[in-house]
């Protein structure tokens, strides 16, 4: 198996994991709130993280070249506090559909951003079939909501909120950039991922404490083991083993294809959302699947 294809593979295992790991923590969200939610989220990641490394390499925090761990920590900072702040926002502003449309502007971003500072160059064939696939996902997302079952109307376009989305988009871009700078100084993937994880509790956790969450924050958890206990597992599938599998394909493979593979979780999240939810999945939702599909094979031949 070649080293493109088993790049190409594990960011399509990436995908999997996100949607997963996504659809456990929106349970869990549901009991004690999303934000406190993505605070423990980080906080086992690192703690599974830590644990793992510290099996693996006999240390739970990785020796690394002063710039390796500049660029990881930098990352994950970006990656995993700031962009979800402004993609939270843009969620309760503009609504998730038209956040992760905008948010599909990222793999886009970080191709060019790839192209210009990494050299990555893709074949007209390549970027075709990014476009046809981001084309896909985007078809899906930007389908017209209906009233909620409260009979709430879809959130309107605002300026704010598409600004929030597209600095979202713009700085996960950054984010997977500074990800692929990190791994080429000879960083193990593992360890890549321990320092990025780590960057982005630490920043989000001393946010929590300025802003005296902490205790709350944990306290919601003790009362609801229910929710800990879906968290606990949604963190192994989404943030370690996703995580992991998508910054192997982004060492492995261009940023561009890496970054592509591994935003299928709107198409993904289509049989998970009917069966487990209950939604309602529609002509076009198949015909943008069908087409984000045909993409993806044509990434991989």
């Amino acid at each position: 198996m070649t080293s493109l294809l088993l790049g190409e593979l594990a960011a399509l295992a990436a995908s999997v994991c996100f949607t997963f790991g996504p659809t456990l923590f929106t349970l869990a969200g549901r009991e004690v709130g999303s934000l406190t939610t993505n605070r423990l989220r980080l906080l086992l990641g690192a703690l599974y993280f830590g644990i793992i490394h510290w099996l693996v390499y006999g240390t739970p925090i990785p020796h690394a070249r002063p710039d390796a761990a500049a660029y990881m920590l930098g990352s994950g900072i970006i990656g995993l506090a700031l962009s979800d702040a402004f993609l939270f926002e843009a969620f309760v502003l503009i609504g998730p559909r038209l956040a992760l449309l905008v948010l599909n502007l990222s793999p886009a971003l970080a191709t060019a951003m790839a192209w210009v500072w990494l050299g990555e160059r893709l074949s007209i064939a390549q970027m075709a079939a990014i476009a046809v696939v981001l084309g896909g996902v985007s078809w899906v997302v930007l389908e017209r909501q209906t009233p909620d079952e409260e009979g709430r109307r879809p959130h309107r376009h605002n300026i704010r909120g598409l600004t929030f989305a597209l600095v979202a988009a713009l700085v996960s871009a950054v984010s997977i950039l500074l990800s692929k700078m990190g791994l080429n100084t000879g960083l193990s993937t593992l360890s890549g991922a321990t320092l990025r994880m780590f960057g982005g509790m630490l920043a989000l956790w001393a946010w929590t404490l300025l802003a005296g969450k902490a205790r709350p924050t944990l306290a919601a958890f003790r009362r609801h083991t229910r929710a800990l206990r879906i968290v606990a597992v949604a963190v192994l599938i989404g943030p370690v083993l996703g995580m992991s599998l998508g910054l192997f394909a982004i060492k492995t493979i261009p940023v561009g294809i890496a970054t592509t593979l591994s935003a299928l979780p709107p198409i993904l999240l289509l049989p998970v959302g009917h069966w487990l939810f209950h939604e309602r999945i529609t002509a076009r939702a198949i015909v943008g699947t069908v087409i984000a599909t045909a993409g993806v094979v044509w990434l991989l031949i």
